[in-house]
C-alpha cells in the first residue's frame, strides 16, 4: 500500500498506523484548513492510494468522508465546540470513522515514510525520493498490505509539525541526514536510516519483503554508517527557584533531562542555555538552588549552563522601579558578551534585556548594540558562523493559548496592562540591528509560553516558556514544563519544543521546525 502526501499533512495520517485516532480527530477539527486539508487527503485517495485492495477501500473512504462531513460548523475551532448532545452524536460517529481508517492503515506490519532533503539543501538530484514511478517500482515489492509506503509530493522548503507522531522527532532533528527514511511496526520498533540513491532505497525494501525481522537487519544497516557528529543547544527558561511550589517541578525537570539527554548520540555534544529568571527573587537561598541546578546540569554535559538574565534576576519579585536594579546586573558580570562555540561555528550574542524600564519591561539600548558589534568585528571569518542571541525578553506579541489561565491580579486589570508592563521598549530597533547583523535565530523567555515565529529566510524567533511549569493552567492539577532542543547542522536548524502538562506522564514534542540556512 502507497500513498503520495503533503510533509505538512503526514502527521495526522501517520497517527492512524498508531491507532491515534482521538490525536487526529484534534489534528482535522484544531482549524478550518486543517479540516479542509485532510478532505482533500480523502478526496484524493483514489489516485494517491497504490494498492490491490482498492475497491474495498474506497467504499470505506468514502463513507468516512460523508460520515465527518456531518460536522457543519467546522470553521469553528474544536476548543470553542459546546459539548451538547447533538455535538456528542457526531463526536462518536466521526471517532468511529477515523476508526475505520485507522484499521486500513494498521493492516500493514510495515510502515515508512520517504524523507526527501530540503529544497537547494543539496547540489545533488534526489528526484526518485518523490517520484510516482519509485513509488511504483516499491509496491511491485509490496502488492498487497504488505508495507505502507508514504511519499512526500515534493521536497519541502522547510516543515512545521505539530504534535509529532511516535518517532518521528527522531527523523526530524536529523534533517540533515535527508534524503532517508523512516520505517517503524510499532512505537518501541523503529529505524532512520540515510540512502544516497534508488537503487539503496529500493534494497531497503527488499529486505522489508524477505527479511522475517527487517527492522533489525536495518537497523544494523544503519549503526554501519558513518555519522557526523552533531551539536545541540538545550534552552531552558524561567526556572525561578525560589517561587513556590517550584520543588516538584524542579525534580520532575532534572528526570526530564537527564531523559533528553540519553537520546543524544555518543560524541555529539550539547550547551545548556537560560534565557532569565533562573531565579524568583535575587537571593543568597534561591542563587544556591539555581547553583545546585547547574552543577546537576554539568554533570551530564560537561559544561556550566550558559546563563543571560532576566527581570527575576535582578529585582525582587521581577518588578523594576525607576530602571531596576542594575548594580546586581553588574555584578553578575559585564554585558553584552558573546559565547563562540567553535565545533559547530555557532556564535551565541549574550545580552541583559533589563537595562531599562519600569514593573517587568525591558531594554537592550544603543550602548549594548554597539558594543555588541565591536565584539563581533574582532571575530575572524564571521561569515562562517551561525549567529544566535539570546535574551530574556520577547521581541514579539505572543498570543495566550487554550490552556493558560489568568492570575488573579490579570484579572482585575485592564486587558492590554500586563502585555504592556512585559514588553521590550526598543524591539523594533532591535530587530532592525538584528537584521543588519544577518543574525538568524533568537532565544528569549520572560512570557512563560512556548513560543515560535520565522521570517521566510530571515530571523527565526524561539520562546521556551516555563522550564518548571510556572504557569496557570485552566485545569486543576496540571502544569506546561516546557523546554527546547535545538540541533545544529552545516545547513539546518532543527528546533523541538517539548512540554509536560501532568506531572510525571512524559514529555510530549508539541512542535517541531526546521530552519533551513
Amino acid at each position: 500500500m502507497g500513498y503520495r502526501f503533503t510533509l505538512e499533512s503526514v502527521n495526522t495520517v501517520a497517527n492512524l498506523t498508531f491507532g491515534k485516532v482521538m490525536s487526529c480527530y484534534r489534528d482535522i477539527y484544531s482549524s478550518a484548513e486543517c479540516y479542509e486539508g485532510f478532505m482533500h487527503f480523502l478526496d484524493q485517495f483514489h489516485h494517491n492510494l497504490y494498492s490491490n485492495e482498492m475497491g474495498r477501500y474506497m467504499m470505506s473512504v468514502q463513507r468516512i468522508r460523508e460520515t465527518l462531513h456531518r460536522y457543519e460548523d467546522y470553521k469553528r475551532p474544536l476548543h470553542k465546540v459546546e459539548y451538547d448532545d447533538t455535538f456528542l452524536i457526531f463526536h462518536k460517529d466521526a471517532l468511529d470513522a477515523l476508526k475505520e481508517l485507522s484499521s486500513i492503515f494498521e493492516r500493514c506490519t510495515t510502515k515508512s515514510l520517504l524523507l526527501p532533503p530540503m529544497k537547494g539543501s543539496d547540489k545533488h538530484s534526489y528526484d526518485f525520493m518523490t517520484s510516482p514511478r519509485t513509488l511504483s517500482k516499491l509496491l511491485e515489492l509490496h502488492k498487497g498490505d504488505s508495507c505502507l509506503i508514504l511519499q512526500p509530493q515534493e521536497q519541502p522548503y522547510n516543515a512545521t509539525i505539530f504534535n509529532a507522531f511516535p518517532n518521528f522527532d527522531v527523523a526530524l532533528r536529523q534533517a540533515d541526514m535527508w534524503p532517508a527514511v523512516l520505517f517503524w511496526e510499532n512505537p518501541d520498533n523503529y529505524v532512520f536510516i540515510p540512502v544516497k540513491h534508488e537503487d539503496e532505497l529500493i534494497y531497503l525494501y527488499e529486505i522489508i519483503k524477505y527479511e522475517r525481522h527487517p527492522i533489525d537487519e536495518i537497523k544494523r544497516i544503519a549503526e554501519s554508517k558513518k555519522k557526523k557528529t552533531s551539536h545541540y543547544i538545550f534552552q531552558l527558561s524561567d526556572l525561578h527557584f525560589g517561587a513556590k511550589n517550584v520543588d516538584i517541578a524542579e525534580r520532575r525537570l532534572k528526570s526530564l533531562v537527564k531523559s533528553q539527554l540519553s537520546k543524544i548520540e555518543l560524541g555529539d555534544s550539547v550547551n545548556f542555555v537560560i534565557t532569565g529568571d533562573a531565579v524568583d527573587s535575587p537571593k543568597q537561598t534561591t542563587e544556591a538552588n539555581y547553583s545546585n541546578f547547574a552543577e546537576y546540569v554539568e554533570d551530564r554535559c560537561g559544561q556550566k549552563p550558559i546563563r543571560i538574565l532576566g527581570n527575576h534576576d535582578i529585582n525582587s519579585h521581577g518588578i523594576a522601579v525607576f530602571h531596576g536594579n542594575q548594580h546586581i546586573a553588574k555584578i553578575v558580570g559585564k554585558y553584552p558578551k558573546i559565547k563562540i562555540i567553535e565545533e559547530s561555528k555557532v556564535i551565541l550574542l549574550l545580552f541583559n534585556s533589563n537595562t531599562n524600564g519600569n514593573l517587568a519591561e525591558g531594554e537592550i539600548g544603543i550602548a549594548q548594540m554597539s558594543e555588541m558589534g565591536n565584539l563581533l568585528d574582532n571575530v575572524e571569518n564571521l561569515e562562517s558562523y551561525l549567529l544566535i542571541a539570546v535574551l530574556h525578553h520577547h521581541l514579539l506579541p505572543i498570543p495566550k493559548p487554550n490552556y493558560y489561565d489568568q492570575k488573579w491580579f490579570e484579572k482585575i486589570l485592564p486587558s492590554n496592562f500586563m502585555d504592556m508592563s512585559l514588553k521590550l521598549l526598543d524591539a523594533d530597533l532591535f530587530f532592525e540591528w538584528l537584521r543588519r547583523r544577518n543574525v538568524r535565530i533568537v532565544l528569549h523567555g520572560h512570557k512563560h509560553i512556548p513560543f515560535f515565529f520565522a521570517e521566510s529566510g530571515g530571523i527565526s524567533v524561539i520562546g521556551c516558556g516555563s522550564s518548571t511549569g510556572q504557569i496557570v493552567h485552566k485545569e486543576k492539577g496540571k502544569t506546561f514544563i516546557s523546554y527546547n532542543m535545538l540541533k545544529i547542522s552545516e545547513r539546518t536548524v532543527t528546533c523541538t519544543q517539548f512540554a509536560e502538562e501532568v506531572y510525571g506522564a512524559g514529555a510530549e514534542n508539541i512542535r517541531t521546525e526546521i530552519i533551513e540556512l
